[in-house]
């Protein structure tokens, strides 16, 4: 298993901001940002972070102080990347130190490829909430490469690796965020589809779930492939989010985020 272990009492993050609305559907975080990612995405918005260009040592004393200080006005704690299962370790250690000393509700933000890490977060902390970012159809290996940058067939024990991340986090939190993309030139809405087909096919257990179709936007930090193109319209966003609103099942709630309408509940 790929990952990357700074000494116990540290982590290697980018940066953080005290009050996030954006990544816990409709609740206030405090959102950390770890650096590295095991995915090489040509339209990633961390695209410096995720392959460490942007990244400093931390001791996770001065995390928690932070954390401390806003927990009045923030709901969840969330960690993002970057991919932080590859510093499981030291975010085990992060995530019961933050549980202790603020009460508050725990996130992560993870691509799911590396089952075994999540096996020993889960084990060792309840995370009340798992966003998960599902790149592609599970089905199409090829797809799945060139959406997160990899070799086909390194794609093709990945997606069995996503698949059974899913499950274990369906198993192991109360709020299951499943996400996607729009890329241009990359997914079209049928490929969405065939993602929410197979995440309606997994039989998901986790007592409340919802499905995110989610705008591309060429911000500053995609790679110069991306940057140039524009964002996913509006209306296509919504559109994609109404089709799949067919294909899940009745309990699970659908999404779409869009810069000009914020998080917007379909049904």
């Amino acid at each position: 298993m790929m990952h990357i272990q700074p000494s116990g009492s540290q982590l290697i993050i980018g940066g953080w901001k005290e009050t996030s609305l954006v990544d816990v559907l409709e609740s206030v975080s405090f959102t950390l940002w770890l650096s590295y990612c095991n995915f090489k995405c040509p339209w990633c918005s961390n695209s410096r972070l995720a392959r460490g260009y942007e990244k400093k040592v931390v001791p996770i004393g001065e995390i928690v102080s932070h954390v401390r200080e806003a927990r009045n006005f923030v709901d969840y704690f969330h960690v993002t990347g970057g991919e932080p299962t590859l510093q499981y370790r030291s975010l085990v250690t992060l995530y019961l130190k933050i549980k202790e000393e603020t009460g508050l509700k725990l996130s992560l933000d993870t691509n799911a490829s590396l089952p075994e890490a999540l096996q020993y977060i889960f084990l060792h902390v309840k995370i009340d909430h798992v966003a998960i970012d599902v790149k592609a159809p599970l089905s199409d290996a090829a797809l799945y490469a060139r959406v997160a940058g990899l070799q086909t067939k390194i794609a093709e024990k990945i997606v069995e690796r996503v698949r059974e991340g899913i499950l274990l986090a369906s198993q192991n939190t109360e709020f299951l965020e499943l996400r996607t993309l729009l890329v241009p030139d990359l997914l079209s809405p049928s490929d969405i589809e065939t993602i929410s087909r197979e995440l309606a096919n997994l039989n998901l257990k986790a007592p409340r779930i919802a499905y995110v179709v989610q705008q591309f936007i060429p911000y500053e930090g995609v790679p110069d492939e991306y940057r140039n193109k524009k964002k996913t319209p509006r209306e296509l966003v919504k559109q994609t989010a109404e089709r799949v609103a067919k294909v899940f099942p009745d309990n699970v709630e659908i999404w779409y985020r869009t810069i000009e309408d914020g998080n917007v509940r379909i049904r």
